[in-house]
């Protein structure tokens, strides 16, 4: 199982990008127009450069990487020290060859120096003399959509907990889960999820673990819904009777806070099959 779990989550990792690079760029920059040049000045912050052009007032973002290229050292050529040749006996010549481990220097080490640059992508809008943008051009991926706009890009993951029980406990206890996946286009993504969940009854502890690959749908920017197929493995109380059960895995949530790709929500997970159900209500971290 765990072999398996862990080819599942590298396939969704290698999904993320099935929606990033060009074709987000493309929808982000497209998301801005219309909206005020404040706008964009609050999400990005304010332009490294504003000037007059034929089409219109254009705010130009600029971002700089600086790129390290470590002193490269030529490792010493040597080999060991050998010397032959011959000894005169009262009985005849003979050949010597005598070798030592001690090492001569065939060249000394070079250095060549290290390396410092910069490299520098730009981003602009262009705004109509009302104020509004009509054009982004550039990497604007890197600096995001507006903030109500509903897309996401790229690798997508996050955790939660809170409290749960199982269906045969009667007392919540604390849980959790995590997700980790990836975006297939601008509200839907794929993901691979776990989820453990807690209970107690008179007869002891009892615990629900799920692992299950899911669709997760944002029909509007704060809220997701999720489900698919899972695996899930419960404990009886008095941690009894293990057994697996092919079911389902569902959740939805709402972000509290939601600040770029970061989200603060509420959650609220369900696991269940045939014979058992379990699931849980706590806080998650995400980034979406």
């Amino acid at each position: 199982m765990i072999s398996s779990m862990r080819s599942l989550l590298l396939s969704l990792v290698w999904l993320a990008g099935c929606y990033t690079g060009t074709p987000a760029t493309r929808d982000v920059s497209a998301s801005w127009r219309g909206h005020q040049a404040h706008d964009i000045e609050e999400r990005w912050g304010a332009p490294g450069w504003r000037g007059p052009t034929a089409e219109g007032t254009v705010l130009r973002w600029s971002h700089e990487i600086i790129h390290v290229q470590l002193p490269e050292v030529t490792p010493v050529e040597a080999r060991p020290v050998a010397a032959t040749g011959t000894i005169d006996t009262p009985i005849g010549t003979a050949a010597l060859h005598v070798e030592t481990p001690l090492l001569a220097v065939a060249a000394m080490p070079a250095i060549q120096p290290g390396e410092v640059w910069k490299t520098s992508t730009d981003t602009i809008a262009v705004v109509d003399p009302a104020g509004r943008i009509t054009r982004v051009d550039g990497e604007s991926l890197r600096w995001g959509p507006p903030n109500d706009e509903n897309l996401k890009w790229g690798v997508i993951f996050g955790a939660h907990v809170g409290m749960g029980r199982l269906d045969t406990t009667k007392t919540a206890l604390p849980s959790g889960g995590l997700y980790l996946g990836g975006m297939l286009s601008q509200t839907l993504g794929l993901v691979g999820t776990f989820a453990l969940v807690t209970g107690s009854d008179d007869a002891g502890g009892a615990m629900g673990f799920g692992w299950g690959i899911a669709a997760q749908w944002w029909p509007v920017n704060r809220f997701s819904l999720r489900a698919g197929p899972a695996m899930l493995l419960t404990l009886d109380p008095g941690f009894t009777d293990a057994r697996l059960h092919p079911g389902v895995t569902t959740s939805a949530s709402y972000a509290l806070l939601k600040v770029g790709v970061f989200a603060l929500d509420l959650r609220f997970d369900l696991a269940a099959a045939r014979t058992t159900t379990f699931g849980s209500v706590g806080v998650g971290v995400n980034v979406n």
